[in-house]
Order: structure tokens, then C-alpha cells, then sequence
């Protein structure tokens, strides 16, 4: 029998050959494929309603020798997580929770020799909410290697653990944190590198492969700020979804404030908050790469980056307000003393993957709404788990709080 991946060629694959695989039954256990829930280069992991609490606070790493479930129910460290009322579960910032997942690997996945790459939501990490992927058969988080999870004799059930760090949040069953890239092929060997490339999606002025933080101040419903700033008070948890209606989801002037620079082209981290800033470099993906952002380094002084995620084909390309690329978001938390960050200080390194088939732009008849690309023209932006901005802004005080007029 002859399968789709023998005409492949080794790369990150696409929305229509993901499709292929869910078909094929290498990947199992959300029932129908559904297109809306694929972007580009990834597609979403689905939470079920089996959730654990680690009762000591700490988080177990895999092993690739054990379920990770019964692992950590064997080793006493964690508890059944119960249902609010209204069937969401309440997570607790600075404790960390395990939730099985809807989906699983299927054996297929071995024979095309696929491997996987993943990366919590952009979404979710810019309420600084850490997401991590455990594949049963592996021994470290967020991805698999078809051939490890071979020898497992737990083959292919996946899990993800969830840490808040600044708020409290509530998940519930049916909701993603997490989204999956698959390649054909070891993603080394699908690395591309070169001074083109970097000029192809970083602009003329690349000098390489790695971003900055911009510090200039713009413009928020007339007031300034280069960064927001989480407000550390006891909110409402935030719910890990996006409600369809505006005014359902959470006021920011709640949760979040303005920083300006506290001398020109240079900004204040402060010990154990938590900012987003955004990049110097503007991005623009073209249909036959992928992308993967990483911290240049987990710690920069005493500042760490949390930032790690996915930029698909097409975001930032040929805008339709013809703007050059698109900046994406740094999540940085100070760590344990003060430190002084300069405007254009690297945060980030790009890695680039050719895509096994180019992308194609849908029609427009067929293009699902704004939300499933909430940040393609993002400058400095908020998780879209929270409304707009109020239409008029006024500061409260010094430390940059705000709230509407």
C-alpha cells in the first residue's frame, strides 16, 4: 500500500499533508479532522478532562521508561484535579498541574518516520503560563523522536504540564495550550541557514539570524509605553480561551500596566515581574519556511527570557496594508536582583526549516476569521485572551497603571 509521505521531501510539513496524516491514522484520538484548528506549519493539541495536581510543587521530569500519567500517581506527587462547578478546573500560579491530552500517536507515525517540535501558544505564554509537552517513550519535554517512542511500551499518549507563574487561570476540556509542528525527517537535517534567507525574512538590513528588543515608545490609545508589565494583585483567574464576546473577557487595565524607559533607549526589569516587549526586527515568513524563535540564552544577567515559540508561513508576509513584516513578543521575567536592558539587546535566535510542500494562501471566500491570526499586524500586544484596550486611557499614578475614562 502506498502512502501519502513516499512523495515527500524531509521538511516541517503543511496544513494539507497534517490532513494526510490524521487520515491515515497516524496521529488518533479527537475524532474528525477539523481544518480550523491547523495553522500553517502546526496543528493544535486538545486538553481532555483527566487533570493532575502536583501537590509538592514541583514538576517530574519524563523518564521514556514509564507512563507519565502513572508515573507521578506512582510516585505519590501528584492528585486527581477536581472540577469547578461549572466544569472548569482552577490553576493556582507557582503551582504546576498535568493534563492528558485528547490525542495520541498512532503506530503509522513510526513508518513515516515523522518527528515532532512543540511550543505552548503564543497566547498562553504572554500570561506567562509555561505549557510543556510529555510524550510517553521520551525522556525530555516538547517533542518526540518516532524511534524512542518506538521502544516505549506506552507508545504515543501525550500529556502536558502547566505551570502559571504570575496569575491564576482556569482551563476546562476542548481548549489548546499547546500546538504540534511535524517534519518529515530529523528537523536538523531540515535547518536552512544562509545570508539570504535571513535578509528573505528579517529584511535587507539582516546582518543574521537573531532579534533585538526594540525600546522606542509606542503609541497606546494615546498614552506611550514600551513594554507592559503584569500586575501582580489577587485578579480573577483568566480564563485560557477566547470568549466571542468582547466584553466577557478580561479588562487588561486589571491586569497589566504601562512601562516607559527610565532613561533614554534603556528599560528597568525589575526582580520577579513579568513584561512583554516586542522586537526590533519586523518578520515576514514566506510559504516555504518555518520558523522556530529561541532565547539567544535562557538568562541574560539576572533576566530571563521565556520566549520560545512558532512564526508559520505567511505571518508578516505581504501585508495588505503594506506594512514591511510584523514584530513578535519577548516574555521576560527579572530574576532575582534588578537589571538595565538596552534597546536593540539580542533576546532571540531564529531557526529556519524548509517546509516539506510550500504553503498555499487559502481564497479569500475561504479564510477563517481575524481571530485565528490575532497577531499577524501585532506591534505591542496583549494575549488575545483579553478585550481591546479602552478607547480612552488616562495614568492612575507613576507606576503605570491605567484605567479608562
Amino acid at each position: 500500500m502506498r502512502h501519502p509521505w513516499s512523495e515527500w521531501i524531509p521538511g516541517a510539513l503543511n496544513d494539507y499533508q497534517i490532513e494526510q496524516l490524521y487520515n491515515e491514522e497516524a496521529i488518533v484520538g479527537r475524532g474528525a479532522f477539523d481544518r480550523k484548528y491547523v495553522d500553517k506549519s502546526s496543528v493544535d493539541l486538545w486538553l481532555s478532562d483527566e487533570g493532575y495536581h502536583m501537590t509538592q510543587k514541583y514538576s517530574v521530569k519524563p523518564s521514556g521508561r514509564d507512563s507519565y500519567t502513572r508515573l507521578i500517581q506512582r510516585e505519590g506527587s501528584a492528585e486527581r484535579l477536581p472540577k469547578q462547578a461549572d466544569g472548569t478546573y482552577i490553576l493556582k500560579s507557582r503551582n504546576t498541574y498535568v493534563f492528558k491530552l485528547q490525542e495520541k500517536l498512532g503506530r503509522k507515525l513510526l513508518e513515516a518516520k515523522i518527528h515532532g517540535q512543540a511550543t505552548a501558544k503564543s497566547s498562553v505564554g504572554r500570561i506567562d503560563v509555561l505549557a510543556r509537552l510529555v510524550v510517553d517513550g521520551m525522556d525530555q519535554y516538547e517533542g518526540f523522536d518516532p524511534e524512542r517512542v518506538n521502544e516505549s511500551n506506552f507508545f504515543g499518549e501525550m500529556c502536558i504540564e502547566i505551570t502559571p507563574m504570575t496569575f491564576d487561570v482556569r482551563v476546562k476540556e476542548g481548549i489548546s495550550l499547546s500546538q504540534l509542528r511535524f517534519f518529515y525527517g530529523h528537523p536538523d537535517k531540515a535547518e536552512i541557514g544562509s545570508k539570504e534567507i535571513y535578509k528573505t525574512v528579517l529584511g535587507q538590513q539582516a546582518a543574521g539570524r537573531s532579534l533585538g528588543v526594540d525600546l522606542t515608545p509606542v503609541t497606546i490609545r494615546d498614552l506611550e509605553a514600551v513594554a507592559f508589565c503584569a500586575r501582580k494583585e489577587n485578579q480573577p483567574p483568566i480564563p485560557l480561551w477566547e470568549e466571542e464576546e468582547e466584553g466577557k473577557k478580561p479588562n487588561p487595565c486589571d491586569y497589566w500596566k504601562f512601562v516607559g524607559p527610565d532613561k533614554p533607549g534603556r528599560l528597568r526589569i525589575k526582580q520577579d515581574l513579568f513584561y512583554l516587549l516586542r522586537s526590533k526586527e519586523r518578520i515576514s515568513v514566506p510559504p516555504g519556511v518555518a520558523v522556530y524563535c529561541r532565547a539567544s540564552d535562557e538568562t541574560i544577567g539576572e533576566m530571563r527570557i521565556h520566549y520560545a515559540g512558532f512564526a508559520h508561513p505567511f505571518f508578516g508576509w505581504k501585508r495588505e496594508d503594506k506594512e514591511e513584516g510584523t514584530p513578535l513578543i519577548f516574555e521576560v521575567r527579572g530574576h532575582q536582583v534588578d537589571v538595565s536592558l538596552a534597546d536593540g539587546e539580542r533576546m532571540a535566535n531564529l531557526i529556519f526549516y524548509r517546509m516539506s510542500e510550500d504553503c498555499k494562501p487559502k481564497p479569500k471566500d475561504q479564510e477563517e476569521n481575524k481571530s485565528k491570526d490575532p497577531y499577524g499586524k501585532q506591534s505591542l500586544q496583549l494575549s488575545k485572551f483579553f478585550r481591546e484596550w479602552p478607547e480612552k486611557l488616562r495614568k492612575v499614578n507613576d507606576d503605570g497603571i491605567v484605567e479608562a475614562i
